[in-house]
């Protein structure tokens, strides 16, 4: 864009509050980062903002007694609720399983229609405590009251909900004298690497030092060597394995239909570790230098953003986020799918790929190598835009020497397909926090 034509468009957008807002998205999505309305909260100056992440609760003295398990959520909504906290939601329920009294408690804001709260719970006014066995609870602002037993035990889920915790645990042992001995931690990826260096990712490491009283549980055993590997080690732990969902599982029995030639990209521009800005680069190499990509199509799924344009054929077009049912019809009748993760966790879209036939393109993370789990799935160490665009290549050739290649394709390790329970440790970690609560009581100091 030539310098007097941006003055102009720039001029004309200042014009027209419409305008602007279309202007300053655009630039927002070139340059990587929107910049906030005038007037909006995070044009605050970053001291006076806080750590945005954390929230503020209000602790009061609940009038009732007794064991109660408490899971602690980012969020419940049903709009926001990707496989990591229903994989937390379905942990808890089996480690709750044998335990009458149970809550859920979202710290996410409340949108204008907030969506109902897990199936079976009964939603309670923040700050109340009462006779209900399954409760619901939304912290959705700052300072919202939440009432605590002396022996409430907490499962947190993601570091911001872990630093709560902790909050929660000293402020029993302040108010009555002591807490339960231990809580539950799901971990699910090495989330001090969401951030760059800063108060989130030092407070998110923090989260990990109470190697005592925290009893991790961590989602792959993948995970959990890389947190040996790193020096960080709990004195309890319990891992499971990622387990692939009813409506896909059914999908992969179904009758194999024809595929065409198309690329479904895991693309969410949102999250950095998902890397895609080396996904789109990977793309336009792969169009410049292979003549066949012009008979190829490209979507991409997980995240709703603007079309692409790749530089040569069709832009890489985005679907956003579908049901299951239409991902499952888009995986089975599409030839190769590209997901990147950032981080130790596998992540479950390739995964999830791989397992419905489409030859898979991912990337390596220290000790992760997805290609050990399947062998649709090729694994790079490097993620540049012509070791991506090579790697493609083959896996189009690949496609076209045979249709039903991936089809063909195995799994080298079968925990994802297993029929087993996913928590078979459940019964035990729920014992173990109960413990923690059942401590013997020392009369002599009374």
């Amino acid at each position: 864009m030539t310098g007097p034509l941006r003055v102009r468009l720039r001029g004309a957008a200042r014009s027209s509050p419409r305008l602007t807002a279309l202007y300053r998205g655009l630039r927002g999505f070139i340059l990587g980062g929107a910049s906030a309305p005038p007037g909006k909260a995070n044009d605050r100056p970053a001291a006076e903002a806080g750590v945005g992440q954390l929230r503020r609760v209000t602790f009061v003295v609940s009038p009732r007694i007794g064991y109660r398990l408490n899971l602690v959520v980012p969020t419940v909504d049903g709009a926001r609720t990707f496989g990591g906290i229903r994989t937390a939601l379905d942990l808890f329920d089996a480690v709750g399983a044998e335990t009458a009294q149970r809550r859920v408690i979202s710290v996410a804001t409340s949108g204008p229609a907030p969506t109902s709260g897990p199936p079976g719970y009964d939603e309670v006014v923040a700050g109340d405590d009462p006779v209900t066995d399954l409760q619901f609870v939304r912290l959705d602002h700052a300072g919202a009251p939440l009432a605590v037993r002396p022996d409430d035990v907490f499962v947190s889920t993601f570091w911001t909900t872990a630093e709560l915790v902790e909050q929660i645990r000293r402020w029993q042992a302040t108010t009555f004298g002591s807490a339960p001995t231990s809580s539950a931690y799901v971990i699910q990826d090495y989330e001090p690497g969401f951030y760059p260096w800063s108060a989130q990712s030092m407070i998110a490491t923090d989260t990990y030092r109470s190697t005592t009283e925290t009893i991790a549980v961590f989602n792959t055993t993948m995970l959990q060597d890389y947190f040996h590997d790193v020096g960080v080690r709990f004195a309890r732990e319990f891992a499971f394995e990622p387990r692939i969902l009813p409506t896909l599982r059914a999908a992969t029995d179904a009758p194999e239909r024809a595929r065409s030639r198309t690329i479904v990209v895991y693309g969410r521009p949102r999250t950095p570790r998902n890397a895609f800005p080396a996904i789109v680069d990977g793309l336009r190499a792969w169009r410049r230098t292979d003549p066949r990509a012009i008979d190829w199509q490209t979507v991409s799924v997980g995240q709703a953003h603007p079309d692409v344009d790749l530089g040569v054929g069709d832009p890489l077009r985005s679907i956003g986020k579908l049901d299951l049912d239409g991902y499952a019809s888009l995986l089975r009748e599409s030839a190769i799918g590209v997901s990147l993760m950032v981080s130790p966790h596998p992540s479950y879209p390739p995964l999830e790929m791989a397992h419905l036939g489409l030859l898979v393109l991912t990337n390596g993370f220290a000790n992760k190598d997805l290609s050990r789990w399947h062998t649709n799935i090729v694994s790079t160490d490097d993620i540049s835009a012509d070791v991506l665009a090579a790697r493609l290549t083959e896996l189009c050739a690949r496609f076209e020497a045979d249709p039903r290649i991936g089809a063909a394709g195995r799994p080298l390790e079968t925990s994802f397909i297993s029929t087993e329970p996913a928590f078979p440790f459940a019964p035990d970690l729920a014992e173990a926090l109960r413990a923690g609560v059942d401590r013997p009581t020392d009369v002599t100091a009374r």
